[in-house]
């Protein structure tokens, strides 16, 4: 059965990174077959992967109903062209979903995009989820399953604000996460015991991944997660979380 570990929080908290760092944990420990969906609209997972991307989900959807051939059927030629935009990569496949949907409507292949992406999914170990703050492809029924929930925030005001949001978005989508883990990205410190007691009242556990200088010099080069040497301070961190949290 399919394990979903998806990350959500607002723009700029660093998911995407710790999300990058997720699929390095599970190549280097070879718990694969893995499948990185990067289901924000700005994706960046592919450059944080080393992946060089031709086409989403977004395009395909696009250009479903006006290319597909006489006596194909829908559910046939989306199959086709789906999997053709799953890019292979040494230890996990990547599909990028892509930008939100243009004017027309697309109900009858968004269902069609719904089942067979959960088809794709049950060919995989484990599912890494980059999720937006809306998270659109949860609230369609594209995503419907998590197993590790990861909602990521900095110490922020606004990312705290957001992270509790994306908690009641869950709830309200009647969708039940075995774990909720709250991590505090780019920590100085920790919160107060009595901060940390509050918070705790939404999610299972509170983690800190703390600030790395070194580690954001080497991000703003452009560096992807898997050409690092591995001892880096903010790697090492987030590493021992994944050790904790991941079944």
């Amino acid at each position: 059965m399919s394990y979903f570990i998806v990350f959500a929080g607002k723009g700029g908290v660093g998911k995407s990174t710790l999300a990058a760092f997720t699929v390095k944990y599970l190549s280097k420990k070879k718990l694969g077959p893995v499948l990185v969906v990067d289901a924000d609209p700005n994706y960046c997972l592919p450059e944080l992967l080393g992946v060089e991307v031709r086409e989403t989900v977004a395009s395909v959807r696009e250009n479903a109903l006006k290319n597909k051939p006489e006596g194909m059927s829908l559910d046939e030629w989306l199959e086709i062209q789906i999997n053709k935009v799953v890019e292979e990569a040494k230890g996990f496949d990547l599909l990028v979903m892509g930008r939100p949907e243009g004017s027309g409507c697309y109900c009858a292949v968004n269902n069609v995009l719904k089942r067979i992406l959960q088809e794709i999914a049950q060919h995989y170990r484990y599912i890494v989820v980059d999720n937006e703050a809306g998270m659109e492809h949860i609230s369609r029924g594209i995503l419907s399953k998590i197993d590790l929930l990861f909602i990521v925030s900095t110490f922020t005001k606004t990312g705290i604000q957001a992270a509790l949001r994306i908690n009641e978005l869950i709830k309200e989508l009647n969708i039940t996460p075995k774990k909720k883990v709250l991590i505090i990205n780019m920590a100085f410190r920790e919160f107060e015991e009595s901060e940390e007691k509050e918070l705790l009242k939404h999610f299972d556990s509170i983690y800190y991944v703390f600030f790395d200088k070194d580690f954001l010099k080497l991000s703003e080069k452009g560096r992807n997660v898997f050409s690092l040497c591995g001892d880096e301070a903010v790697w090492v961190n987030f590493y021992w979380i994944l050790e904790k949290t991941i079944e």
